[in-house]
């Protein structure tokens, strides 16, 4: 695969979109692997830093809302 921005060999993918690049364009950023109700009814999270971002996608910072899901 070639770089979303420069053509050359890519060395990684964006983990929110999925688009190529390369080491010289890659961004970090952290990510949200799990969210669940721990004890006490208290929200956690298992979060990662420096995933890979392309910088190109814009990952949404709230939860978007899927009823029609049920």
């Amino acid at each position: 695969m070639k770089c979303w921005y420069c053509e050359e060999d890519a060395r990684a993918c964006c983990t929110f979109c999925g688009r190529f690049v390369c080491k010289d364009h890659y961004k970090p950023m952290s990510s949200f692997l799990a969210i669940y109700v721990g004890a006490n009814n208290t929200p956690k999270a298992l979060a990662v830093a420096n995933v890979i971002w392309c910088g190109e996608c814009e990952p949404q910072p709230e939860p978007i809302a899927m009823p029609e899901l049920y």
